[in-house]
């Protein structure tokens, strides 16, 4: 099995502090509007979630003065703020010409998909936006730990602390903290055989490139999260002629820094196009464009990272909903041996926040996926690009999609194995399962009730 991934999602639609503070030094007014929007404020009418999800988070001063703004302004300083921008890694410090190889490439299905695992270094603005909205979790990882393992999460944690205090130069030299997949799929589009798609698009230095071009031609570039989004507009640029397909919110973040109009918005539909998409691709003209060589399966209502599954070849491709793949344990038989930086940052993340233990409601899902589903909080009502509805049917809406989902994934001879960006290769079964024991909180039900969906 390959190593498991880094569990920290990347939720770059919530800005960092210091990306807030600049942002707010563009409206020379905001403090004076946030007393102002104070006064003429009413009481928030909007639905709570079905579901306590433990204590409220208290938020930083500049993102209550966001949060307070109207949407106009608002909208605009969130884009700005979470602005997409390459990742660092071992190249960057080491040198293009030095032995370091950020990537771990992998043939899944022989001539039609491959993984590329990408090691690089964690966003400090990431991290110090996480610390601020949800504090520091150590203290929570060693209690939730099962007794045979407290004394190696008090390890990981001095682990972690010193690998802060290394230079970036022993840091790359050690390969990065964080890790993704990519998946590239070879399809058939209008008669050209080597056509690919590519899913959630890591950074591309020219090795890479020179792999990728080895295997096809690129025909289109799939961001499976409005999260997922700092790569790209790189992958954009590298090959001009892919159509790309994405989210509103994505496309709205990636043209800030430059990428052209993305081809295909997938959570947009043809009955339900707004005026601002006028003439745009929709998800019905994406899946024309792919010519039945795969399938999308857009999760509406999940309005933190409006997840789109991509099918292909019987591989199902997903990112940023999945966070326990096998068990309540992470999968990978070094998990709780393993003593790179990587496995100590899996088991902090873990233990901290994934485990049942460290959910209130005993899910395997970080309390923060509660929080951005909760229409009266203010994270989800005011400071994210897609908002909960205030009746709080979005819930209801992720649930029906998941259901959806995988009732045409438990159909005979449809799905044989599912990649997960941020984890491992899993069947069909596995994968149905987690994500109920992940989501099935949304609406109460199970999500692998779907006879009646």
């Amino acid at each position: 099995a390959k190593k498991h991934s880094s569990y920290i999602v990347m939720i770059t639609m919530i800005p960092s502090a210091s990306s807030l503070t600049t942002a707010l030094q563009t409206v020379a007014v905001g403090v004076v509007i946030y007393f102002w929007m104070r006064r003429r404020s009413k009481p928030n009418e909007a639905k709570p979630l079905h579901v306590d999800y433990g204590e409220a988070t208290t938020f930083p001063f500049p993102m209550q003065v966001i949060a307070s703004l109207p949407e106009w302004i608002r909208i605009p300083l969130m884009v700005k703020g979470s602005k997409p921008s390459l990742p660092r890694d071992g190249i960057d410090v080491l040198g293009q010409d030095s032995e370091c190889d950020p990537y771990e490439k992998s043939v899944i299905l022989p001539g039609k998909i491959w993984s590329v695992r990408y090691s690089y270094f964690s966003s400090p603005e990431l991290k110090n936006a996480m610390k601020s909205l949800f504090g520091s979790n150590n203290a929570a990882a060693i209690t939730n730990a099962p007794d045979h393992l407290k004394e190696t999460l008090e390890k990981d944690i001095i682990v972690a602390e010193k690998y802060e205090a290394l230079s970036e130069k022993e840091r790359a030299e050690l390969g990065g903290d964080m890790k993704q997949d990519m998946f590239i799929a070879k399809i058939n589009i209008d008669g050209d055989e080597n056509a690919l798609l590519i899913y959630n698009p890591v950074r591309l230095h020219p090795q890479m490139m020179e792999y990728i071009n080895s295997l096809g031609h690129v025909k289109f570039i799939v961001s499976g999260s409005s999260s997922h989004t700092n790569c790209l507009p790189d992958a954009a640029k590298q090959f001009p002629n892919a159509k790309i397909i994405c989210a509103s919110a994505a496309d709205l973040k990636c043209q800030g820094v430059g990428m052209r109009a993305a081809d295909f918005l997938y959570d947009v539909v043809r009955d339900e196009v707004p005026a601002r998409y006028s003439g745009r691709g929709t998800y019905e003209d994406a899946l024309e464009a792919l010519q039945g060589q795969v399938r999308l399966f857009h999760i509406r209502g999940d309005v933190c990272t409006q997840a789109l599954f991509v099918l292909v070849h019987k591989h199902l491709f997903e990112v940023d909903l999945l966070y326990a793949p096998t068990d309540e344990k992470l999968s990978g038989k070094d998990f709780e041996t393993g003593n790179s930086i990587q496995h100590s940052t899996q088991r902090i993340f873990f233990y901290s926040l994934i485990t049942r233990k460290a959910h209130p409601i005993g899910y395997l899902a970080p309390k923060y996926r509660c929080l951005m589903m909760d229409p009266t909080s203010l994270l989800a009502s005011k400071l994210m690009i897609d908002a909960p509805k205030s009746d709080g049917s979005s819930s209801i809406d992720m649930a029906a999609s998941l259901r959806y989902v995988i009732k045409e994934l438990c159909q005979d001879g449809v799905c044989d194995q599912v990649l997960s960006a941020h984890s491992v290769a899993m069947s069909r079964a596995c994968f149905c399962q987690r994500m109920d024991d992940t989501w099935g909180w949304l609406d109460g039900m199970s999500c692998l009730n779907y006879d009646n969906q």
